[in-house]
């Protein structure tokens, strides 16, 4: 069970576009904050935290069954 979610996981993350991938991977893998990943990205922390959350939303669909590519 727990080898197949992680395999759900990284076929939906290898479907978001790579800025996606790398403010997920840097807020939920690495644990930085919203400013250092803004930083890091080039943009306002504004508008990243709205960048991440679309990411999320998005991730989520991806996630839930019928909803693959």
């Amino acid at each position: 069970e727990r080898a197949a979610r992680r395999l759900d996981l990284e076929r939906a993350m290898k479907q978001l576009k790579p800025r996606e991938r790398s403010m997920l991977w840097l807020a939920y893998a690495q644990g930085w904050s919203h400013e250092e990943i803004a930083t890091a990205i080039g943009v306002k922390t504004g508008s990243m935290k709205a960048m991440l959350h679309r990411a999320r939303r998005r991730l989520v669909a991806l996630l839930k069954p019928g909803e693959r590519s």
